[in-house]
């Protein structure tokens, strides 16, 4: 199943980091085609008068909507404190009925939402861990995760609706889910260029309203990726770019790689000048490019890559490794750019290095824009 996870706030514990990622993982391995997004560590208030409460996973799927509170209880604590469990059972219940009522105020059909607890113990202190509700909440080890989503009910949610009332709930999870996203960064008129499915690495075209300058604006989201270094990952093609900025072939960096703002520690971007013009896949359709200037194009564009090749740093060499009619553009004189750094690698050595010396130059450039 395809499984969008939506950081609204910071987890408060480790307890609720297993949680969120036992459900993904699960979630991600369950056969079909059903659509879920879970909303985390949502600060969520019915009016603005009133002050927030964060609810620790919001889940939205097929089954409908379910407010999960995230518990590091064992058996034994539940049957020796169970006055204290009773009125935590109360305060979940009471942002279940808050959610469910602002929802269908937009969608008078939606299935009642329940609250129940994710018990993230060890299997030997939740053994005995029944399916009596305590005071309606239902209570369920990380092994019942299928019982806690409500995975065996009927569904009732299209992926429409799913992505619709999350939206309702937290206006920002459009980015993260289809990539919806209109400004940026002092960007705008944002188009998304890849896949909608993309989550990871999402590109855009758009425009600065003042300087009048148009980019290419790559969007990494940090928490769509397994990757034990997601960050590392996000970078390569900066880095590759970074690296190649003496070269005419090689698409001109405006903004170093950074945090997206409103998103710090989830999203990072970096923009290049847009080049304007056709990849070789849509130029070779056009009748009139004739022979002569398509040799010229190929021997323009194997020079490019030689050059690429031969760049070198402690005799590591970089290779592009995605090279395809979609990564190479014909500029308006017949010269290439080449395009998608994406996979290439970077010996380790090189980000330190340059790191102050772009950031100076970026300074020099931005500089100049204004």
């Amino acid at each position: 199943m395809l499984v969008s996870v939506v950081p609204c706030g910071p987890t408060a514990n480790e307890s609720e980091t297993r949680a969120i990622a036992h459900l993904t993982d699960r979630l991600q391995k369950e056969p079909g085609k059903g659509e879920w997004v879970l909303l985390t560590n949502l600060a969520f208030s019915v009016t603005h008068q009133l002050q927030s409460e964060e609810i620790d996973i919001v889940a939205i799927g097929p089954p409908g909507v379910r407010v999960i509170e995230v518990k590091h209880w064992g058996w034994d604590h539940v049957k020796a404190r169970r006055g204290e469990v009773e009125l935590e059972a109360d305060r979940v219940t009471a942002k279940a009925r808050k959610i469910g009522t602002t929802l269908r105020a937009h969608a008078l059909d939606l299935p009642y939402v329940p609250a129940v607890f994710l018990l993230t113990q060890d299997a030997a202190k939740v053994k005995g861990v029944t399916d009596e509700p305590i005071r309606g909440v239902r209570l369920h080890p990380l092994a019942r995760w299928k019982d806690a989503l409500g995975l065996g009910d009927p569904p009732g949610l299209s992926p429409l609706d799913v992505k619709r009332l999350c939206q309702i709930l937290e206006p920002r999870s459009a980015v993260a889910i289809d990539g919806s996203l209109r400004s940026l960064a002092g960007y705008v008129n944002l188009e998304l260029q890849s896949p909608k499915q993309e989550r990871f690495h999402r590109v855009y075209k758009g425009i600065h309203p003042t300087r009048r300058d148009r980019v290419v604006l790559h969007l990494h989201d940090l928490s769509a990726s397994d990757d034990k270094n997601p960050e590392g990952k996000a970078r390569r093609e900066f880095d590759a770019l970074r690296r190649l900025q003496l070269h005419s072939w090689a698409p001109r960096i405006l903004d170093s790689f950074q945090d997206a703002p409103g998103y710090e520690g989830e999203m990072a971007f970096f923009t290049f000048v847009d080049p304007a013009a056709p990849s070789l896949q849509e130029r070779s359709k056009d009748s009139t490019w004739t022979s002569a200037s398509r040799s010229e194009f190929a021997r323009e564009a194997v020079s490019a890559l030689r050059d690429l090749h031969r760049t070198e740093s402690d005799g590591q060499t970089l290779v592009h490794r995605n090279l395809t009619p979609q990564t190479i553009v014909v500029k308006h004189d017949n010269t290439p750019i080449l395009m998608g750094f994406e996979r290439t690698k970077i010996p380790s050595d090189l980000r330190g290095r340059l790191e102050s010396q772009f950031c100076h130059e970026s300074t020099d450039h931005q500089r100049n824009h204004r």
